[in-house]
């Protein structure tokens, strides 16, 4: 028992820690080729906040672990905005950029649907994941477009990317590589122990993969995005804070949960849509009511509150 805990706590570490090494080498090799630091920011950091959640989803699902997939994936959704914006909001009220309560919120809580309507025949397959992942690569598409101008309007936020890029264009291409390297191998063994040692867990403890997935493992691959959201509140930036939880969610929903379907199969029973999808589903439809507006304190401490209920049911 006291073996797996700390392979446990050891993977998420190696996770953690290969996803910021992959992004900083990738970001710093894709700067010295010319790309910006805006797409770099809107495509690279989204990935490496949510690398963890795919390499852990997908690999579960080729280990015949499905429930543990869609724990992670249903629990790091849930985690985000519950956990980590009900955190934020207390530490400081975040202002709401429009365009976020009228467009990616509702894109959440319309994908959450679309998983609803995918399993009514009690399962999740390769046909509904490649739709999802193919949703997630137009959605990229249309960010990427749409941010251009935004950015570009808002001066802190563009001198900080100018600044980013500076630094970026003077390291060498070789220790880049390297890094890249090294994160995605730490990604992948890292991934591969941390699901080994989240099924022994759910053994010992005698609980099911799926609750160990929603909770341990899916607030454990979410440390980047909390990391990520603390440091832009900390700018005054809460906008940007709460950006970068909702396009992780678009992220952990198309992509990482798209890819473990094509992977394999994932069931979803009926009981399983009412413990997991529809507790995010609620939490994302909370916030998009949340986001017409300042999030303050005493919305934060209700999406806490709400997320504290998902997993005492969960437990």
């Amino acid at each position: 028992m006291v073996w797996t805990g700390l392979l446990f706590l050891g993977s998420l570490v190696a996770v953690s820690v290969g996803a910021d090494a992959l992004v900083g080498g990738a970001s710093r090799i894709a700067t010295r080729l010319g790309v910006t630091p805006l797409v770099i920011g809107l495509t690279l950091v989204a990935f490496g906040t949510s690398a963890p959640e795919l390499i852990v989803s997908v690999q579960a699902a080729w280990k015949g672990q499905p429930g543990l997939a869609v724990g992670n994936v249903m629990g790091s959704t849930a985690a985000n905005v519950g956990l980590i914006i009900g955190l934020g909001a207390l530490l400081r009220p975040l202002p709401v950029d429009r365009r976020l309560a009228l467009a990616e919120a509702p894109l959440v809580a319309a994908v959450l649907f679309l998983v609803l309507w995918f399993a009514a025949n009690g399962y999740v397959g390769t046909g509904e994941g490649l739709a999802l992942v193919a949703g997630f690569a137009g959605y990229g598409v249309w960010l990427v477009r749409t941010e251009s101008g935004r950015i570009r309007e808002r001066p802190a936020l563009a001198a900080e990317f100018e600044d980013s890029g500076r630094i970026e264009g003077e390291v060498r291409l070789g220790g880049a590589s390297i890094r890249v390297i090294v994160g995605l191998a730490a990604l992948i063994v890292g991934g591969n122990f941390l699901v080994d040692a989240a099924t022994d867990l759910a053994r010992t403890l005698g609980i099911s993969e799926e609750v160990i997935g929603a909770t341990l493992v899916a607030v454990g691959t979410s440390v980047p995005e909390l990391a990520s959201t603390l440091a832009a509140i900390r700018k005054g930036l809460g906008d940007l804070a709460l950006g970068n939880v909702l396009g992780s969610n678009v992220f952990n929903l198309g992509l990482v949960f798209g890819s473990a379907a094509i992977a394999a199969p994932l069931p979803l029973a009926p009981d399983v849509l009412v413990r997991q999808v529809v507790p995010a589903l609620l939490l994302s439809t909370l916030l998009m009511a949340f986001a017409f507006g300042t999030i303050g304190r005493w919305k934060g401490l209700v999406l806490l509150g709400g997320y504290a209920l998902y997993v005492a049911r969960m437990l």
